[in-house]
Formats: C-alpha cells, structure tokens, sequence
C-alpha cells in the first residue's frame, strides 16, 4: 500500500453482446474493426491485456472471417495479453439447465485452449442473476473464481468478495463482484472529471457498501462497455490518472486481482444471486418470447437425453458419426441461450435469427438420430413388423413408452410385451399411378391404404441399449380409443386417482390428499415490455371457464374458454373483447401419476396467461429442483416501500429447474415441466407463467421496474422499439406438465420420476410405406453398412438404480471414451461403488480426487475408455 486510500485494479475489457437490438452479422462487422484495433494496441504495448468477454465464439467468429489474424490471436493468447474464454458464449445461468452450463464451459475451454490458454475466471459480467449450484458447475469446469455483477446483496454474501459455497456445501469458488457493472470505468481519460466521477467513486462505492468494519483496502473497477475497444495507451494514462486520483490505480487482470486478494478471511456464503439491489435482474423474464424458449428446451433435452447417449451406443456398433456435428448442434443452442437471447430481451428481427438458429440445431440432431437408426436397423436386418426401441438410460428398466409406426392395418399386437394400448390412429388413403422404382426399371402402380399408429408400451428395457420388438397387424378392435359424448360433468378413476369435471370445477384426488387439487387457467394484461411483465393498475384476472369434458382412453379432455380484451387499451376501457379457447388434458398415468397438458392458440395481445395448481395444502414454503439440487423458497410478501431498495420489485417468483414441491406434516404434490421456466407460490398455491406478450423491448416507469427503460430505449438518441412479434399473435401453444402426489417429499422418489421422463426411449421402424416420416430416411441407402449377426436386444452399460444418471456422451477432450456424469440431489453425501474400469475426472475429462461418495447437492463425472 502507498499513503493514498485503496489500491484499485483497472481492467480492460470489451462487452460483447452477440446480439440485442443488433444482429449477430453486426456484431461481426464491428469486431472487424474493433478486434483488429485492439490486436495491433497489444502488439504495440505487450504490458497491455485485452479481456474479449469471457467467450471464445466472438473470436471464433472474427477468425472465420479474418483468418489471417489466426496467428497474431495465437501469439497475444500465449503471451497472456489476449484474455479467451472460458465460456463459449455468455449464458443465461437460471433458466437453462446444469449440462447446457457445463457444455457452454466444455467447448468454450475447447476453442480457447487452440489460441492458448484460457481465461481461469467463470467470468459472467451480465447473466440476469445465478442459480445456487453455479459453484458445482465451474468447479466441474476446473475454475475456482467467479466474476460477476447482476443479483448480489451484500449484505447477504457479507461483502462484494467473498467465498460462494453450493448448496451441499462442497464445491466451493472465490467470487468477486463489480456492484456498479462492467462499465464503471468506461470511456478512460486521465482528466479530473473522470477520475472523480467513475473511478475514485466507483472505488469508495465498493468500500462504503461493504457491510461490517473490515473494508477491501483493494477494490476491483472494469474498465469497458459494451462492443467498445481496446483503451489506446492504457499504462500512460493510469499514470495520469494517479497523478490526479486519491487511490492508487494500476493497470491490472483479473486473474492477478484474484491472486492479490486473501480470500482466506474473507465471508462465506451459499445461496442463489437473485436480489435486484444494484441492478435489475428481471425476475418475470422467464415467460418472455415463449416461443425461444419453448424451442431451446426441446432442442436443450434432445441433445441431453437423446442424442449424446445415441452417439455413445452407435459407436459401439461401428456407427461412428464425428463429434463435430455434435459440437454443431450444441452451438446453435448455446449461441441461443446466451443471458439477453434466452430471455427475450431481443428486437424481433433477432428473435427470428434465433428461432432459425434452433431450427438448425433440431435438424442437425434429429439427423444424428435418424442416421443411427437407420443404420442399426439395417445392421440388424429390421423387418417392417419390428420396431427398434433403444434405451438412452444406462440403467435396466421395465417402463412404459410411446411407439410410433405405420402399419397395413389400423391396430397391432407387439409380443413378448407386458402391456399396450392404443393413443391414435390416423388413416392415409391408398393413391393411384405412383412412380415405383427399382433396379429392374420404372414403373407405375398403386400405393396401398396405410395407417399411422402411436402405442403406449411396457416392457424390459437393456440399459443404454437397444430392443427389437415384433409386431402382427389387424383390423379395426373395439379398444380404447372410443370417444364418449362431452358432458359438462365426467369423471375418470384409475390407480387410487380421481379426476374430475363438475360444476364447472377441475379437479384431482386420491387418498393421500386432504382436499382435491384444482387447476384453473388465469389471465391477467401485461403492461411490461420483453424484459418483464408489469401488471397495469387496478387490472383484474380473468379466470377461464372450464365448459365441457369427455373421456378419451385413459384421459379426460376438457374445453375452457374466457372473454379476453384484445390489447391493453381495451382492458383499461373495458372495451372490444375476443374469445380465447383452450384444452386441457389430464391423463392418469400407469406410474401412478398425473399428466396435463395444456393447448391453446395466442389470439390477443398484452397479457399474460398462467396455469394455476390450487394444491390445498397448507405451507409456506416451496422446494424447487436447481442444477444437480433442491433449494427451498419461502414464501414471501414484498414491502410496499420496495423501490426505496431496489431499482426493481423483487417479486417472489422463481426460476422452474424441472420441478416444485409443496408440501406439509402430511401430504406432498410435485409439479414437473420442461418448457415453462418460471413459477410463483403462495401457501401452497402454484402458479406457472405459461405466455407473457407485449409490443416493447423497453418501456420506461413500469409499476415493477420505475424509472428508466430496459434495453436502452430511453438513452439520448434511442428510439423506443417496437416488437410486435412479441405479442406472438395467433401462434400455436402446447405445454405439458407432471403432477406427483403423496405422503412426503423425497428426493430419490422425485428424481427417479424425472430421469424417466428425460431419458425416454426412441423406437424406430423399417418401412416403405412412408420415407418422409424421418428425413433422412430418403437418402440413407441401404448398402450403406453391412448386415450383421447381432443379437436383437443388447445392454452397453447398466448402471444400480440407486445412482441418479445427469448425462451420457462421448467424451470432447479425449480420443475415444465416454463420459457418464452422476448426481446427488440429496442433502447426504452418497456412497459409490466405481464401475470397473471407470476413472473420476472433472468436466474437462481432468482426472479429480475421489472419496468414494458422490457429495450432497453434487455430482461426480466418469470417464471409460471403452464400453
């Protein structure tokens, strides 16, 4: 120390949205310029660094486009000026889950380390808050520091720089936090203004809101913006600015201000990053632009629970498609799941390029999964009347599953299993004067009658394997499919269930509930923009009314309706109003469970619509599923004098994981979804927010959020932005979710329910009837492999039952392996017997210490050479 006041590290750095209000091509266009700029700066002052955000894609994407920069990058990485990765993009880090995480950090790594080395930072200067198990993701990662500005209360963390523990308490990380943002030292001039105005009171900010006697004598301020460019001379104008400050400033890295600081004394805590104290962290952004999120989750759990453990099986077989279009497939989603495109925080010409970007990453991986379909049934020599069912779980299960195929005929008998039923049949007509090929010539003739079949199934399943079924066709039976009249009374019992329409009332029971559980469908406007839902004044909710049901099979489907104002001037008017229907379908499942499903079409504007579980059990607290754990929220009601605190009402609404719990003394009802990201609770009440449309990517003096718009609209030459596409008007929704109900929670009950439901079989037919059913069908020919004699039914791993199974996927680091990725979400640590032949390694396939126990709220990851 001098015998000036603090010493404070300057950093610069450049924030690099890859897309907002701009595209991600004109973020590419400005890093031409801007990258370039700062390549020649640091060849110029090699005791200059240059941080590129924390994420490898920007330089990827400068490179595709200046390779000859790729050596010049090369050279400042290894010489440690130019500051790459770890991440590949900046991630949201509350509403995607754990594995997306760990692969954004896995590939970023990847790119990073062929420059040089990596930045050794979990560096997110602008993800909209953090959940609580962020720690069990970076030290997977091989990071021990955290750096990051949105969701701290330092009065909660004890300070700005702290030692941030997960939930089981394990996995631990130094964090440091910039309170004022990335920005707190932008646009550098060595002049008395700049200094007093950013930099000496960015410093004594950090000081002065540290709660407690003992104060940082060392305080971290950023020095960048965002898409701006490298500080010109830095190093001089430090001098300057010390010659003129009260602290004692010098030009710094992160990494050398986490070696400086003595974490060793300074605060503990565990706990998610969520309070919007110094910034907003728009808590209601989880039910923005549904339609993003709707497709990154689907495309999120095809390449977790399909596709990866499908590589993994074909490469056994000889089927060996190249890592690299998994890789593919990953950065579309990741490049779509970045903080400000996953929340919706986009202009809607962006919004489009995400949808496609999704669009492309569903293609390339239900290629993946044809192309291996197709190939192992030719492999195994399939037969029309055989379905091919493989199981991504490497665990042996006897389960139901859902089959589809074509037959002759409307109906099928599979063998050798335990039990089927029918869901739908669809029937094609038989057409005249088709064009037939084969190798003796061309010739025409007529395309028989063919039915489309979707069957229920339960049988015995070899782990992370594959089963042939066979089946006999026939004619039309007298099954379930029949359809009884709508009535606006039905009921429907099955396994100790009983669900029902009457008197308008939905509702569920069985014997462990004291009271019957009731779903309702509300609607409420939305005077919020696509970074929050705001309610307007005096708005009241519209609750839909349940009409009319029927029973369908195992389902009863119900017709709801309600009168809702087209936009928000008609709702504060009272005026025009339009009927808006929606179905909801609850089927009583064979494992003792509850499924409903919900299908609407969006056709009005401003508001928001919610799914509401009246539970009837008396609690004030909910337990909800986080990465690789369970945090419990209590409920709680926000002051009235909120905005004395907060630049945005800390509403009491959380992220949705996979799953919510409430529960009391005696009974328990888990709730699991995998599109919608976001649920509210209030004694026992659950309400998840299905759609929340608007007209704005920023609206200023929001009743949640006062003051200054989101998104920049309100700045000095910043036009508000209209974002129509956000209304997403007459667009097509279906979500679906899971009710559990019983005695007690228990997280190994929870968590097998939901490896079930994410790890679900693929079943696959050989047919001609149709070869656009699957894509590629078309064109994979069938001298592309060799037929074999292989056995009908294999099992390449099988894991115990007691083990909860988080990812299976060929390893990225290694030559040739796997990797096999186990959690705990308990509160005890879990003891393990290794596998034979299995090897403990972090995320980057790193061989890691191991005790023999998967620890609480953890997970240990698994490499084996070979199955």
């Amino acid at each position: 120390m001098t015998n000036k006041t603090i010493r404070v590290s300057l950093v610069n750095h450049t924030h690099w949205d890859r897309e907002w209000y701009f595209s991600d091509q004109d973020s590419l266009v400005l890093s031409d310029v801007l990258f370039k700029r700062a390549l020649a700066q640091l060849l110029e002052h090699p005791e200059a660094s240059f941080v590129l955000d924390g994420q490898s894609s920007v330089i990827e994407d400068f490179l595709d486009a200046s390779p000859d920069q790729r050596k010049l990058v090369t050279q400042l990485s290894k010489r440690g000026q130019l500051k790459i990765g770890p991440w590949y993009t900046q991630p949201d880090a509350l509403h995607i889950q754990g594995e997306s995480l760990l692969r954004n950090g896995m590939i970023g790594t990847l790119i990073s380390r062929k420059y040089g080395p990596r930045m050794e930072i979990g560096y997110l200067p602008d993800t909209f808050g953090f959940n609580a198990q962020v720690p069990v993701i970076l030290i997977q990662l091989g990071l021990n520091r955290f750096l990051f500005w949105r969701g701290i209360d330092p009065k909660k963390t004890g300070g700005f720089y702290f030692n941030w523990s997960s939930l089981g308490g394990v996995s631990r990380v130094r964090a440091a936090n910039m309170p004022q943002g990335y920005g707190t030292g932008m646009m550098m001039a060595p002049t008395k203004e700049y200094v007093q105005n950013r930099v000496d009171s960015g410093a004594q900010f950090i000081v002065s809101h540290t709660p407690g006697p003992d104060k940082p004598e060392h305080v971290l301020v950023p020095v960048g913006n965002d898409q701006m460019s490298i500080v010109q001379d830095m190093q001089e104008q430090v001098d300057q600015i010390n010659r003129i400050g009260n602290n004692d400033y010098q030009m710094d890295t992160f990494e050398n201000f986490f070696n400086s600081v003595n974490f060793d004394e300074l605060p503990k805590y565990q706990g998610e990053l969520v309070d919007p104290v110094f910034a907003r962290v728009h808590r209601t952004c989880g039910s923005s632009r549904m339609d993003v999120k709707i497709a990154a989750t689907t495309l999120e759990s095809k390449l977790l629970h399909q596709v990866e453990p499908l590589m993994v099986i074909g490469s056994k077989l000889g089927i060996n498609l190249g890592d690299g279009l998994l890789v593919e497939a990953w950065k579309k989603l990741l490049e779509s799941q970045a903080h400000d495109s996953m929340a919706g925080s986009v202009v809607d010409s962006v919004n489009d390029d995400i949808l496609h970007r999704l669009k492309q990453g569903a293609e390339i991986a239900d290629g993946i999964i044809n192309t291996i379909e197709k190939l192992l049934g030719l492999k195994l020599q399939l037969d029309s009347n055989q379905v091919l069912v493989i199981n991504p779980l490497p665990k042996t299960i006897r389960r139901w599953f859902d089959v589809n195929l074509l037959a002759e005929k409307s109906s099928v008998i599979f063998q050798d299993v335990d039990g089927q039923y029918r869901l739908s049949s669809i029937s094609h007509p038989a057409r005249q004067d088709v064009l037939i090929e084969t190798s003796a010539g061309t010739h025409t003739g007529t395309e028989p009658e063919y039915f489309e079949l979707k069957y229920r199934v339960k049988t015995t399943l070899p782990g992370l394997g594959y089963k042939v079924l066979e089946f006999k066709t026939q004619g039309p039976t007298n099954d379930d499919l029949l359809e009884q009249k709508w009535e606006s009374s039905v009921r429907l019992q099955s396994n100790g269930y009983t669900v029902q329409l009457d008197k308008g009332r939905l509702t569920i029971n069985n014997e462990a509930l004291v009271s019957p559980v009731e779903v309702k469908l509300i609607d409420d406007g939305n005077a919020g923009d696509t970074y929050d839902f705001s309610p307007m004044k005096d708005d009241t909710p519209i609750v839909f009314r349940m009409l009319k049901a029927k029973k369908l099979g195992r389902k009863i489907s119900v017709n709801c309706e309600a009168e809702l104002p087209v936009n928000l001037d008609a709702r504060s008017k009272c005026l025009q109003k339009k009927k808006m229907k929606a179905e909801i379908q609850v089927e009583i499942t064979e494992e003792s469970g509850i499924k409903l499903g919900i299908h609407f079409v969006n056709n009005v504007s401003d508001h928001r619509l919610r799914l509401r579980i009246k539970s009837g059990i008396q609690t004030d607290y909910s337990i909800a599923s986080v990465p690789f754990g369970f945090i419990k929220h209590a409920d709680r009601k926000v002051n009235s004098n909120w905005a004395d605190k907060y630049p945005e009402e800390p509403l009491d609404v959380h992220a949705l994981d996979n799953n919510v719990t409430v529960q009391n003394d005696q009974q328990c009802l888990t709730v699991s979804s995998v599109n919608v990201k976001e649920y509210w609770a209030q004694k026992g009440m659950l309400d998840f927010t299905l759609i929340a449309t608007t007209d704005q990517l920023g609206k200023p003096n929001l009743l949640v959020r006062p003051g200054r718009a989101s998104g920049d609209t309100t700045k000095a030459g910043h036009p508000l932005i209209p974002t129509p596409k956000a209304e997403m008007f007459n667009e097509d929704f279906t979500f679906e979710f899971k009710l559990m109900i019983g005695n007690k929670f228990e997280h190994t009950t929870v968590d097998a329910s939901q490896e079930l439901a994410d790890f679900s079989p693929l079943a696959y037919q050989r047919q001609s009837l149709n070869l656009f059913l699957h894509r590629l069908d078309n064109k994979l020919q069938d001298d592309l492999i060799d037929p074999e004699d292989i056995p009908s039914q294999q099992s390449f791993l099988n894991l115990s039952s007691s083990t909860t199974v988080s990812a299976v996927y060929p390893a990225m680091f290694r030559d040739k392996g796997i990797v096999i990725r186990l959690m705990n979400r308990g509160s005890k640590s879990q003891h393990i017997d290794l596998p034979e032949g299995m090897e403990v390694i972090n995320a980057l396939e790193e061989p890691v210490p191991f005790d023999g126990v998967i620890p609480p709220m953890d997970v240990i990851s698994l490499f084996k050479n070979r199955l």
